[in-house]
């Protein structure tokens, strides 16, 4: 009797399919489809029976050998009824293939057209040879395994059940494994028992997709100390097969020479294979309990990103991306907290076109249950509890519309802020309490970071107020137009936003043209309310009002980009401007837009020293002062958002959204 790795691979895929073979056949109810696929695993047990006492030399090696050959046959039969009841096939055909299958069996035990010879060399390699029709009985086999996956990727494609589409992927590729590893017996390298590896690779996925994708709808518990302790297992054999190999070699060792090597090999051995079953059962953590383990993987992705973000629509995007891409939900939504009116609507969606256009008013009662409970609701709930009976007939057929499995809340200092709700998952199974778990933690993070952007938005909205109550205050001084500055400021990030500034840029250059004539706080009223031109002094004193400015806002850090376009808001882009006399693109960007957008308002203003141009002089004197006074890229952008406006010319009064 022979002891080596092929022996311990058979040995291996004998346990793998023993175990699923008991574990189908205690599953209640064992319907047709279980028992034909309980032969399969049968058929497949015995293909890895047969190997092992051929390879070991334990019996008669040909009398095995044809078991061996003949055990494929019955597995090809087997997958291919399999096939036929998973998915409601009837084939005319199929009787023949029972036909098939035992007259293969039949020729296999009672003629030599499949096996001539079979037997192991002094060394325990395994020398065989085929007959010479064994490619002609064989090929019907091969050409039964093709439509079976032929079948299994027309099933495939069929459904849009995640889980099914799990169950079938695995099985097609442990097919295909099964039958390509076979082909090697038709090779010199046959005699290596590569197909039995690749038996066992098959009976791996098998168990996986039972344990993981509930294959037969089967399901199965399985604690994590039963997998880590079955991966131990596995390497105490290769432990003792290593010694057992070494000892095998070193055949003249004898008495403490052999406990010496042993001890040796042995330490050795646990030396080197400890790091990798340490691997094996991290590995099995992300298989089986992969879920959880991309849960807490996305928590922690979240945890990092989205208290550093200050956007609350991105914030909520990228929370139900988050969720989509890790538990492959249908759809879901977040609702936020209106401040003025207390209703709740929706601010991010993920996932199919389902949504709820209206939200939920303040005092839904899907609201009142969740502020009051301050946990998750469960749609079946929405079944029992008497309060959810209260909602209107169109409430009730957007929820049917959603189709929502699950709401959670969003609370932040004990105040609900928000809702998160969520779809079932693709795979239709049911949320369980481990995933409801992490939606809490995950419910958690998600108010804190809404809060904190909340935060931020009231304080950039009270900041801004503040700038543009004392931009306003300056143009109180300036008697034309007490609006002058709204308008710059919003004439001014249209501009930017058409030149492909980015979001913080236009809110910058926005603020810039708020606060370009600050520096006016420093000049007299009898300058500033003149009512003919100035003289050379005070054309003088006006010109510093930039740098005035410029200085004024500096010490505000959250100002600091600000400043310059403030400071060479009145340069010219050919060098001949005001203070500096800079010129083209070293004039700030936001600077040349202001001096843009400012003359376009100060010729189209009244003053008490002119009448206002007319729009098409207006146009004209921008055209002409390109690459002169002004930068021709902005001057272009400018006058494609007036002539975009020409039905709703810009007016003092309107302010446009920015």
């Amino acid at each position: 009797m022979y002891w080596n790795i092929s022996t311990l691979i058979t040995i291996f895929a004998t346990i793998l399919y023993g175990v699923i073979f008991t574990l189908v056949m205690l599953s209640r109810p064992l319907n047709r489809s279980r028992k034909i696929f309980a032969f399969y695993l049968l058929a497949m047990s015995v293909w890895s029976v047969s190997a092992f006492l051929t390879i070991s030399g334990f019996g008669n090696v040909i009398t095995w050998f044809k078991v061996m050959t003949a055990s494929p046959v019955m597995m090809t039969v087997a997958i291919f009824f399999f096939i036929q009841t998973m998915f409601g096939f009837r084939r005319r055909w199929a009787p023949f293939m029972i036909v098939y299958g035992i007259l293969t069996i039949l020729i296999t035990f009672l003629t030599s057209i499949m096996v001539i010879s079979a037997s192991l060399d002094q060394a325990g390699r395994l020398q065989y040879e085929l007959g010479p029709y064994f490619p002609l009985v064989a090929a019907p086999g091969y050409s039964l395994v093709l439509v079976c996956i032929i079948d299994l990727i027309r099933g495939f494609v069929r459904t849009h059940d995640a889980q099914h589409r799990e169950r079938i992927r695995y099985l097609v590729i442990g097919l295909s494994i099964t039958i390509l590893a076979s082909l090697t017996n038709f090779t010199p390298i046959g005699k290596y028992p590569i197909d039995i590896a690749a038996n066992g690779v098959t009976a791996l996925l098998i168990a996986y997709a039972i344990l993981r994708h509930q294959l037969l709808d089967i399901r199965v518990v399985v604690r994590l100390g039963i997998l880590y302790s079955f991966t131990t297992a596995i390497f105490s054999a290769i432990y003792f097969l290593s010694i057992s190999l070494v000892l095998n070699a070193f055949q003249l060792l004898t008495g403490k020479t052999v406990f010496i090597v042993s001890i040796l090999v042995g330490t050795l051995s646990a030396f080197l294979l400890s790091p990798l079953r340490n691997l094996v059962q991290t590995w099995i953590d992300r298989i089986f309990y992969r879920d959880k383990y991309n849960a807490e993987l996305m928590l922690e992705r979240l945890s990092q990103t989205a208290t550093s973000l200050l956007d609350i629509k991105k914030i909520t995007r990228m929370i139900l991306s988050e969720v989509n891409n890790t538990l492959h939900i249908e759809h879901g939504a977040i609702l936020i907290k209106q401040v003025e009116s207390g209703d709740f609507q929706v601010i991010a969606e993920d996932g199919e076109n389902k949504i709820l256009p209206t939200g939920f008013r303040a005092d839904h009662p899907i609201v009142t249950w969740i502020s009051r409970k301050k946990q998750p609701l469960l749609n079946r709930d929405l079944s029992f509890a008497p309060v959810f009976k209260s909602m209107w007939k169109e409430e009730k057929e957007e929820l049917e519309e959603f189709n929502p499995e699950i709401f959670l809340p969003l609370n932040s200092k004990g105040e609900l802020i928000g809702i998160l709700a969520l779809g079932k998952k693709l795979s239709s199974q049911p949320y369980t309490q481990d995933e409801q778990l992490i939606f809490s933690t995950l419910a958690n993070q998600t108010a804190v970071a809404i809060e904190n952007a909340r935060l931020y938005d009231e304080l950039r909205a009270s900041f801004v107020q503040s700038v543009t109550a004392l931009a306003n205050a300056i143009d109180i001084r300036d008697t034309y137009t007490n609006t002058h500055s709204q308008q710059i400021a919003n004439w001014a990030a249209k501009t930017a936003r058409a030149m492909g500034c980015k979001p913080a840029e236009v809110n910058e250059i926005y603020l810039g043209g708020l606060l370009h004539d600050i520096g006016k706080i420093g000049i007299p009223d009898t300058i500033l309310q003149k009512p003919t031109n100035l003289n050379a002094e005070e054309w003088k004193i006006v010109h510093t009002h930039p740098s005035l400015g410029a200085d004024l806002i500096a010490p505000i850090e959250k100002l600091a980009n600000v400043s310059p376009m403030i400071e060479y808001s009145h340069e010219r882009y050919d060098g001949l401007g005001y203070p500096h006399g800079i010129k083209g693109e070293e004039i700030p960007l936001g600077a040349r837009i202001i001096s843009v957008v400012d003359s376009y308002s100060a010729m189209l203003d009244k003053r008490p020293y002119k009448e206002p141009y007319s729009s098409s002089r207006i146009i004209e004197e921008l055209k002409q002062n390109c690459e002169k006074m002004y930068d021709p890229r902005v001057v272009d952008a400018f006058l494609k958002i007036i002539l975009l406006d020409d039905k709703d010319p810009p007016s003092m009064n309107r302010l446009s959204e920015v």
